[in-house]
């Protein structure tokens, strides 16, 4: 909750407790829905629902604009930002008449929704989705009104004059407002049916019952969502397990393999060790000879005798009784 100039700033989670704490005098029979169209989520300059625009700057611009057309103070008593925050106009509190739909603001609370939803402009945020039908639901909960098209009406069900037509009827109609794509349905008496509505007396179950946000049962189309979630996280899982499975095999292979391969060392180790061993004493005197052999160049014919293999001894002794090394 924060307070600065003329509007006080809400969390959407705020907005039901503080209303309930205020003193409203006057009756209120309607709740009127409006979008803003400029500002816009253009001149907000939104990017991935965030708006570079500072929030009060918006809102005291708006106000400005409403003093320079002659107004006593901001038209709208509450405004509805793109990022679900709910601004509450000071200067015109809820005790204040609002100037939001000519002729027809007596025993009404004027709420503006920050955007432009006429067809092909902006798309609601779900963030803001969720603020406009809590508000709603908290404002028909506080005054006590049911849910329907007399208690909340929308701009383009009026004439320039506030005169209340059957519907929204172009060229008649004082404005499009809330927009022709507003909640994605449109302005019609049919679409608020459709959409709004529902959603706002769903909401009003949810407020009256004292049930949790979390703890709602959820729509056909959230079930299917989370069957789908559930379903890829099982797949993850079983491509998991199946790395999982891999790199044991794989692990195991390679402790196989170098114990195989220290196996073969070993071996090897164990054969050389067999062969070589220190001159015997029999062939010392056949080894010295040998060693003293040169070859034409000088170098000689063995240099490395000791750790030699019975064999070679045997074979070196039998050569020099020969005399083939004297």
């Amino acid at each position: 909750m924060i307070q600065k100039g003329n509007f006080l700033l809400l969390e959407k989670s705020e907005f039901r407790d503080w209303l309930k704490k205020q003193i409203v005098a006057r009756p209120i029979k309607t709740l009127q829905v409006h979008h803003t169209a400029l500002p816009n989520y253009t001149t907000r300059q939104l990017v991935n629902g965030v708006a570079k625009q500072d929030v009060f700057k918006c809102l005291e611009g708006m106000r400005n604009s409403h003093l320079s057309a002659g107004w006593a103070a901001t038209g709208q008593n509450i405004s509805i930002m793109e990022d679900g925050k709910v601004a509450i106009s000071l200067d015109r509190n809820l005790n204040r008449i609002p100037a939001g739909i000519r002729g027809a603001n007596n025993n009404s609370i004027c709420i503006e929704i920050i955007g432009q939803f006429d067809k092909n402009c902006d798309t609601m945020t779900d963030v803001q989705k969720e603020s406009v039908i809590h508000v709603y639901a908290s404002l028909a909960e506080r005054f006590k009104l049911p849910i329907n098209t007399d208690t909340i009406v929308y701009h383009a069900w009026f004439t320039a004059k506030g005169v209340r037509l059957n519907d929204y009827t172009p060229g008649k109609s004082s404005k499009t407002c809330p927009g022709t794509a507003f909640f994605g349905d449109g302005n019609t008496i049919t679409a608020a049916k459709k959409g709004f509505l529902p959603a706002v007396q769903k909401e009003l179950n949810r407020l009256t019952n004292n049930i949790k946000e979390e703890d709602e049962p959820m729509t056909p189309s959230e079930k299917l969502e989370f069957e789908k979630l559930q379903q890829s996280v099982r797949d993850l899982k079983k491509e998991l397990d199946t790395l999982t499975n891999s790199k044991d095999v794989l692990k195991k292979g390679i402790q196989e393999q170098g114990a195989s391969i220290k196996n073969v060392k070993e071996r090897v180790e164990s054969l050389e060790s067999k062969h070589a061993m220190n001159i015997p004493i029999y062939a010392k005197e056949a080894v010295e000879a040998l060693t003293n052999l040169k070859d034409q160049c000088g170098n000689p014919v063995v240099n490395t005798p000791e750790g030699r293999s019975a064999d070679f001894y045997s074979l070196v002794t039998v050569l020099y009784r020969a005399g083939v090394f004297k």
